[in-house]
């Protein structure tokens, strides 16, 4: 069977459009594709402040050292909230969150390699908030990757 270059050229224009809604989630979501688990859509992307290469020191109740969670996360601005404000003020904020992990261990009770996520989220977005100095700026707080020392 012999293809004619309109059957070429239509399978190839098939082809980089599945290519395009595949490397593009949000594109896929338009064309009603369901977008992966666990990946943020524009919209929250868009009204967050990304908070990379955090250092939270775990240590037991006598404070001693214990181990060291490596963190990633990203906060979300509360709506109506100025969000270009906050992303000018990231460094500041990054500080008080690893300030904040120095006062208290975020770790699960009994487990010195996780990270207690609630405990973490509430004690982070405190610090962020008198920041910036804004009671509920950033509402939210998801960690976007936790790796532990040991």
């Amino acid at each position: 069977m012999r293809l004619s270059r309109r059957d070429v050229l239509a399978a190839a224009s098939l082809a980089v459009s599945a290519a395009a809604l595949t490397a593009f989630p949000a594109a896929a979501q338009e064309h009603g594709a369901k977008a992966e688990p666990g990946v943020p859509d524009e919209a929250e992307v868009a009204r967050s402040v990304e908070l990379g290469g955090m250092v939270f020191p775990v240590f037991d109740e006598k404070r001693k050292l214990k181990n060291y969670l490596f963190i990633n996360a990203r906060m979300l601005a509360g709506p109506g909230k100025d969000i270009w404000k906050y992303r000018e003020q990231q460094h500041f904020i990054r500080d008080a969150i690893v300030r904040a992990s120095h006062e208290v261990s975020l770790h699960q009770k009994d487990n010195f390699k996780k990270l207690d996520e609630k405990l973490a989220a509430a004690e982070c977005l405190k610090a962020a908030n008198a920041v910036v100095g804004e009671k509920d700026a950033l509402v939210t707080m998801t960690f976007t990757q936790i790796a532990s020392r040991s």
